[in-house]
């Protein structure tokens, strides 16, 4: 709940903040006693073991800033819609370099009855209450999110990368460029010829190239291939041709550096920086296992290897509201909260 009022990302501040159902107050100065009161109260419910805290971030396209009635009317209209209204949150409204985004911070035991709530199907709850506010607050509406063919054959395509997130626990290729997105999709935007587009997409050490009938990105470093319309129909072959023409190759490989790389990364990001991911990176059997894997093999023996374990468990938990055996990571985007994910 802390990271929510630092906003520590690189190039992010923290914007608003509030606290709702707190009786420690609702300001950013009550944030130290609203801790201690949620940690109370969650302390109250011993039969549950699952993690209580969900973590929803709300993000809005770009140049889209709600004002503050907007912003508290959409974290009130998330919160009925998840069956949370009465239960205490922590509200921060961060901006950086790309999007503003909201985090809400939920806690899932109620602060008088002391029971456990979990949203059931909360993915699709969050779809249907977006469109809804998309509509009532004239925010930019998502075109995606409807069962439309591209849409369920993209659906289909990235199945597998999410597959192999969720038996990894690592950062695909795919969730490479997902995370990157939108600074990709600026630099179509703002790009005319295609050496122009090439040069900008060597930033993220990708480059495009033509395959089969359409385009896909190349991981400069492992060779790994993603289908360009995968990450957005923005950069289907179609789209692309219709701007620049037919398709010209890049011609200057590698004589520029890029500022960003796909690596070897954990699903959390903040455990990169683990003395047990270190350890497994650093030795050879990392190179053979995978993040899961190393972490279920060294939980029973070494105590860092289990308390990497328990945090990975926890964050799968809260992005997804699933249960980590069953966990295939996903983000709810929805051009207008941009993002909604979890």
């Amino acid at each position: 709940m802390q990271y929510i009022a630092a906003a520590k990302e690189q190039g992010e501040k923290l914007d608003q903040f509030w606290l709702s159902n707190c009786k420690a107050g609702d300001g950013l100065e009550d944030l130290d006693t609203a801790i201690a009161e949620i940690r109370a109260t969650q302390g109250m419910n011993q039969r549950s073991k699952a993690d209580p805290n969900y973590h929803l971030v709300v993000s809005f396209a770009e140049c889209e800033k709600p004002d503050t009635d907007v912003l508290k009317d959409i974290e009130l209209e998330f919160a009925k819609a998840l069956g949370l209204e009465d239960h205490q949150r922590v509200v921060g409204t961060h901006t950086n370099t790309e999007n503003f985004h909201m985090h809400i911070q939920f806690n899932l035991v109620h602060p008088e009855t002391f029971r456990m709530h979990t949203p059931f199907r909360d993915f699709q709850i969050l779809q249907s209450t977006a469109a809804m506010l998309e509509k009532k607050h004239g925010l930019e509406v998502f075109q995606g999110r409807g069962p439309d063919k591209d849409s369920m054959h993209n659906e289909r395509d990235n199945q597998k990368a999410r597959d192999k997130e969720a038996n990894s626990w690592e950062q695909s290729f795919s969730g490479y460029l997902e995370e990157h997105r939108d600074a990709l999709l600026q630099i179509h935007r703002r790009s005319n010829p295609w050496e122009e587009l090439h040069d900008g997409f060597v930033f993220y050490d990708v480059e495009l190239r033509k395959r089969g009938n359409g385009f896909v990105f190349r991981d400069k470093k492992t060779g790994t291939l993603e289908k360009a319309s995968n990450v957005d129909r923005e950069l289907s072959r179609k789209r692309l041709e219709e701007k620049y023409g037919p398709f010209e190759p890049d011609k200057r490989r590698g004589k520029r550096k890029p500022k960003e790389q796909y690596r070897r990364r954990p699903l959390d990001p903040r455990l990169e920086r683990h003395p047990a991911w270190k350890r497994m990176t650093g030795g050879q059997n990392g190179k053979r296992l995978s993040w899961r894997r190393f972490l279920e093999q060294q939980a029973g023996v070494d105590a860092e290897a289990r308390e990497a374990l328990e945090l990975q468990k926890s964050y799968l938990q809260i992005i997804s509201g699933q249960t980590p055996q069953k966990i295939k990571t996903r983000q709810i985007r929805s051009r207008k909260s941009k993002g909604i994910s979890r």
